[in-house]
């Protein structure tokens, strides 16, 4: 019989993104790393039920309900007394203002006060008002990055002084090793050139039933700097991978010629990306502000040198093996293609360095700095079971 219950409010896995992906890896390293307890993970929709079937310590529970509002307040303090949960944890932020339950949640990031511009003015005026309210009532919080609680702590009142930073991971098919026919059958299918220059790009805000463009991703910046990087004499292709990428583009005027040399794959599945990485001669993610940045370390794992912003988190995260941008520079954006793409030497040395970095990023050691934590508030010997 397990020794405790903890209750995931786990509606994120439904999201089609970095958080999305977060949600569902950490939470299966949880059920792996902590086979004692028991955990009810609460869904929205029944479209992610079976990602946990093969876990005996986890029960799905679908709870549809009329709004987010009524399923984080109402749905799931219910859902934790009916299942005598000793714990409630969002992976993401949010939480039941009533219940006497312990509550722990993730800080996501700080974007929505660095890049306010990114969000409308009721998504800033909601994480304004409700943001402080959720870390009030946590009995503990984590954090994707240090950087995250360092901007928390600089533009709010929020006390992240017992916060601890526990990261992300990448999933396992983000490696080295290579399947030649696999590489093959990819570049056949998706038509990609010998050599070329990767991004994945964001034009679409997450989490969303009514789906909202997101600038952050800054996307018309990055191709005006591939352009200029065409003008000085670059020549490789770039590989575009993400939703609605041209249609975005394209909406905002940019021309066949703008995006000549610019090849849109759409979305590519999580568990096939580790190919385009494993083929590209480089990775480049001109983002304006990254809480984590999974791309990043799947990049690195795959031992594809990459190149990312120097802002918000990305830095951190980098940990000295990535070539550093100003996203807001196209001259520099361009110029950091032309030395990484020109470079066998400087992309030798950071597909080195960044293989090593992203060894010390697992979703493993997410699970245990996220454990210990649990640990702490509800110990197996002491729940309430």
């Amino acid at each position: 019989m397990s020794k405790r219950t903890i209750a995931v409010m786990a509606r994120l896995v439904d999201q089609k993104d970095g958080i999305g992906i977060y949600g569902q890896y950490l939470l299966r390293e949880l059920l792996l790393a902590d086979p004692e307890t028991r955990y009810v993970i609460l869904l929205e929709t029944p479209a992610c039920e079976q990602l946990f079937r093969d876990y005996s310590n986890a029960q799905v529970v679908v709870m549809p309900a009329r709004s987010k509002l009524y399923w984080d307040q109402v749905s799931v303090p219910r859902a934790a007394r009916e299942f005598d949960a000793d714990l409630i944890f969002n992976p993401k932020f949010s939480l039941p203002f009533f219940t006497r339950r312990p509550c722990v949640f993730v800080q996501q990031g700080s974007d929505w006060y660095v890049n306010p511009q990114n969000y409308p003015w009721w998504d800033n005026l909601y994480i304004r008002l409700m943001l402080p309210l959720y870390s009030r009532k946590a009995s503990r919080t984590l954090a994707i990055s240090q950087t995250t609680l360092d901007d928390l702590a600089n533009y709010t009142s929020i006390d992240v002084r017992e916060s601890v930073v526990s990261y992300a991971g990448i999933g396992a098919n983000f490696t080295m090793d290579r399947d030649p026919r696999a590489l093959e059958a990819f570049r056949a299918e998706y038509h990609l050139p010998e050599r070329f220059i990767l991004t994945v790009a964001r034009v679409l805000h997450g989490g969303q039933k009514l789906v909202r463009e997101y600038p952050g991703g800054n996307n018309e910046r990055l191709i005006r700097a591939y352009r200029r990087y065409r003008r000085n004499g670059g020549d490789l292709p770039l590989v575009v991978v993400g939703r609605h990428v041209e249609e975005y583009l394209r909406a905002r005027s940019f021309s066949d010629a703008d995006l000549q040399d610019v090849l849109f794959l759409g979305f590519v599945p999580n568990q096939r990306l580790h190919l385009a990485y494993q083929l590209a001669d480089c990775f480049v993610l001109a983002t304006l502000c990254e809480s984590f940045g999974i791309p990043i370390v799947e990049a690195f794992a795959c031992g594809c040198p990459a190149i990312v912003p120097n802002t918000c988190s990305a830095p951190e995260i980098a940990g000295g093996a990535a070539f550093l941008i100003n996203p807001r520079d196209e001259a520099d954006i361009a110029r950091a293609f032309a030395e990484v793409t020109g470079s066998e030497q400087l992309r030798g040395r950071l597909r080195e360095l960044g293989v090593e970095r992203a060894r010390t990023l697992t979703w493993k050691e997410t699970a245990r700095r996220t454990l210990a934590v649990f640990n702490e508030l509800v110990p197996l010997q002491a729940s309430m079971h």
